[in-house]
């Protein structure tokens, strides 16, 4: 698995260049800042995740994928929200440096923009936190006032932070029904190494968070200061189709 200096510390020297389509309408740009993410690179369940991508959508060799949870403090127009999702790797899509394309699985929002709601995975409404004691990073979600998710890392000994930029492309099939957009964000973070401790699903089998627990743990990341710009939904079109 590649490094987190090989993974997120790819200089951009442009931004996206994309296919001049219609993006829909009220979707534009924004920007969210003061963020603090716990990234914990992950495998998992060929079936689980194959059933919950929409048809045109394949993922990546070795059901890789991760889970990011994340504190925000907001910004143009939008208020400070918590969140965190489990997302898989998709074949093609990657963004202009390289990084493959993500779909998000299952996701939980305290607040924050309604672009990051209803566009095609399972969404609900959550708390989450992050706590740090020494090198010791840990994140938490809550759903329904019982924990959810418990995200744990140990940060690298010595100076192993930096500053990193780049770019991420997450399809998506907005409420289910529409066909498939796109959407791109750019961040520019202070990236900190890490290694991977635990995650912990502390849910029923039935519930549908269960279907993505990971297999295994294969990075981890910490970043802080980070801030982001989403591009509105762009079409796209699925060759064949």
């Amino acid at each position: 698995m590649k490094s987190i200096t090989t993974r997120i510390v790819r200089l951009l020297t442009v931004l996206f260049v994309i296919a001049p389509v219609a993006a829909k309408a009220g979707d534009g740009p924004y920007v969210v800042g003061g963020n603090e993410h716990i990234l914990i690179g992950i495998t998992l369940n060929e079936a689980a995740v194959r059933a919950a991508l929409p048809s045109g959508l394949e993922p990546a060799e070795g059901i890789t994928g991760g889970i990011n949870v994340y504190t925000s403090k907001g910004g143009d127009g939008v208020a400070a929200y918590a969140r965190t999702y489990v997302w898989v790797d998709l074949q093609g899509f990657d963004s202009v440096d390289g990084n493959k394309a993500r779909y998000i699985l299952w996701s939980a929002t305290s607040t924050g923009p309604d672009k990051l709601k209803k566009v095609g995975y399972l969404e609900v409404q959550g708390d989450t936190s992050l706590s740090k004691k020494g090198n010791a990073v840990s994140g938490t979600l809550t759903v329904a006032g019982s924990t959810a998710l418990t995200a744990a890392i140990e940060l690298a000994e010595g100076p192993k932070c930096g500053p990193v930029v780049g770019s991420l492309n997450y399809p998506s099939q907005p409420d289910g029904a529409q066909g498939l957009v796109i959407s791109q964000f750019t961040y520019l973070a202070t990236g900190c190494a890490a290694t991977p401790v635990a995650v912990e699903l502390a849910v029923e089998k039935a519930h549908p968070l269960s279907a993505f627990k990971p297999e295994k743990l294969v990075w981890a990341a910490f970043a802080k200061d980070l801030s982001f710009s989403g591009s509105p939904m762009i079409p796209l079109k699925v060759a064949g189709k």
